[in-house]
């Protein structure tokens, strides 16, 4: 499979237009046309993960994090992005991020974490929209099927999970048929009337280039008439973070303690007890925590919380849980392991998935541990 085929199944899972203005989701090293059997998963392109991926003979290293990240002003082939970046290249490794798309994604990293934590009722903590386009195409009666059928191969008509969804209304329609033109209905220069069907297809916008060029090929009529409208899609579960439930109310920390183990984790504000709202920001959250306390949330779960965000939370009367940057994210890595893994199982699976090994960058060890 090419890449930029399995591209289409990764933006199945993070559909790309959920990444944010500021992120560097998508390809990051190599070309869409390079061939890929293999994929390893890893939340960072490292020397470690690439290393692995390559002894692993994997053709795509699948990250979380972007490689570039911020606009480089040189690849300095000795060291960092630059140094890996050449490394894959040389060894035809390609590199793909899924970020914030995949943060956002319905089916994405908080809602890993939540099923960890056995969350019910979830709302997204900040819903996220999509842009598409309502294709409007006016058509004659009976040339239905083979327009809806032009335009659904051209990716229109998927909402959610469904997929060649169209409306369609009867109607008629009159033009008048200019000089020298060729008409699949009516006489040169003379009025024409025409039961027509009105058929309606949401399309992503990127792919409304896509869609125009369908319908004139499909479309029976010298002249078809259609247009675009732009609307907004706020999909379900889709958004930044999450905001959840334990009913009855649980305990905190002995929750916390049971998902993580012995991985150590710290707390800010109100003592920690019983709460039944629980909001959810894998990653680096911290800075959200008056949202959380908006939406009504009486702890925020995140990773990399600051001194000063602690403070804030306390402020707030909002528990602030950090167990970490990874650790909140790698249940996320795992799920999408497993989903891109389920979409491209068949009889003759072309591509391999495996999640490669990869831990904390952060070590903790305590005075005791050191001295003894």
């Amino acid at each position: 499979m090419q890449l930029k085929d399995l591209a289409r199944v990764i933006h199945r899972l993070a559909p790309s237009d959920l990444a944010a203005e500021w992120d560097n989701s998508g390809l990051q090293v190599g070309s869409l046309n390079m061939e890929i059997k293999k994929i390893g998963l890893a939340l960072d392109a490292t020397a470690e993960t690439v290393g692995e991926a390559l002894a692993q003979k994997c053709d795509l290293l699948l990250t979380h994090h972007p490689l570039i990240f911020k606009p480089l002003k040189n690849i300095n082939t000795d060291q960092g992005a630059g140094a890996l970046a050449a490394r894959a290249l040389a060894a035809g490794l390609a590199i793909w991020a899924a970020h914030t798309n995949w943060d956002c994604a319905a089916s994405g990293v908080p809602q890993a974490l939540a099923d960890l934590l056995e969350l019910t009722g979830r709302q997204p903590l900040e819903p996220l929209a999509r842009d598409f386009y309502k294709l409007v195409v006016f058509l004659p009666a009976g040339y239905e099927g083979q327009v809806r059928r032009a335009l659904c191969e051209a990716g229109a008509g998927v909402v959610g999970d469904y997929d060649r969804c169209w409306f369609a209304a009867p109607g008629e329609g009159g033009f008048n048929v200019p000089a020298g033109g060729h008409p699949f209905i009516g006489r040169t220069g003379q009025e024409a009337r025409a039961r027509e069907s009105r058929l309606e297809v949401i399309i992503p916008a990127a792919l409304a280039p896509a869609a125009a060029r369908s319908v004139r090929a499909s479309h029976p009529y010298q002249e078809p008439a259609f247009e675009f409208h732009p609307v907004k899609i706020y999909g379900a579960g889709q958004g930044f973070g999450l905001i959840g439930h334990w009913a009855p109310p649980r305990d905190l920390l002995a929750e916390l303690s049971r998902v993580m183990g012995p991985i150590p984790f710290k707390w800010a504000g109100p003592r920690p007890e019983r709460v039944s709202r629980v909001a959810l920001l894998p990653g680096s959250g911290g800075s959200c925590l008056a949202l959380a306390r908006r939406s009504g949330a009486e702890v925020l779960i995140t990773g990399d919380a600051s001194y000063h965000q602690a403070l804030e939370a306390a402020s707030l009367g909002l528990t602030l849980v950090d167990l970490g940057h990874f650790e909140t994210e790698w249940p996320g890595l795992l799920r999408l392991a497993r989903l891109l893994a389920d979409d491209l199982r068949g009889p003759k699976p072309e591509v391999e998935c495996l999640v490669l090994n990869q831990g904390p960058a952060w070590r903790c060890q305590s005075p005791a541990q050191e001295l003894g």
